[in-house]
């Protein structure tokens, strides 16, 4: 990916931080009628239309999943013959589906999945974070193209997986830990002196989701096709804890 120009269809928390660690390998063009100009030139990117955008070597779409289908469908016209096109979705199923329906066929497809954000990235860095990759429709070429950037560039972590085995192991890894963490944020659980280490690491899966965007963890609990499964497993065995609290209680 290096010395080639690579586009970034969005330019919120995540479009910051990917332009943030993108823009000095290429010559990155951004395309975010609601961000500000100056902030993306000082990104090291420049602010441009979509159609410049999507005449890029490779483009990025980091938007919600829940606009994902309209922002190809905008795109698909204006992409070039063997486009690389990858999206940041927490879901890949449904999202890997929409890019194969809705993009031309001469386009090439890569699912990913940053297993990181910006909160993450500021605390311990970007190297040794992981990403999940779903090659869907790409050369083998593309696919050690992106394995060279996003691995020993970027330094991260790659783990190759399906879009289904995926969506299945994120039905536990977030589904569940954004569930706790929204119900400790509905409790308003506060920081207190006697805190021991289980409880603080429970404050911060709480300080995590309120970070987050409603839109993520709409898509993250509506969208993954497993998400309704693991919540009522979930719920479910709340509930028995709470039955045997209760029948212990009542000895």
């Amino acid at each position: 990916m290096e010395s080639k120009r690579v586009g970034l269809i969005g330019f919120g928390a995540f479009g910051r931080l990917a332009a943030a660690h993108m823009a000095p390998h290429c010559e990155l063009l951004v395309h975010d009628p609601a961000a500000d100009s100056a902030e993306i030139r000082s990104a090291g990117a420049a602010a441009v239309s979509c159609t410049d955008a999507a005449g890029c070597d490779a483009c990025v779409l980091a938007v919600p999943v829940q606009v994902l289908e309209q922002v190809c469908l905008h795109l698909a016209p204006h992409l070039g013959e063997q486009t690389l096109v990858a999206d940041v979705s927490s879901i890949k199923t449904g999202p890997v589906e929409t890019m194969l329906r809705t993009l031309p066929p001469h386009v090439e497809v890569l699912g990913t999945h940053p297993l990181f954000g910006p909160q993450t990235v500021g605390e311990v860095g970007l190297p040794g974070q992981s990403i999940a990759l779903c090659p869907v429709r790409l050369s083998d070429k593309r696919l050690a193209e992106a394995r060279e950037f996003l691995g020993n560039t970027l330094g991260l972590h790659i783990v190759e997986t399906t879009p289904d085995e995926h969506d299945r192991q994120m039905a536990l890894v977030q589904v569940v830990t954004h569930l706790v963490g929204h119900a400790a944020s509905e409790m308003n659980l506060p920081e207190l002196p006697l805190a021991t280490l289980a409880y603080k690491r429970l404050l911060q899966m709480k300080h995590n989701v309120e970070r987050d965007s409603e839109e993520l963890f709409e898509a993250i609990q509506t969208l993954n096709p497993y998400a309704a499964d693991v919540r009522r497993r979930f719920v479910d065995a709340v509930c028995k804890t709470e039955e045997r609290v209760n029948k212990t209680a009542s000895r």
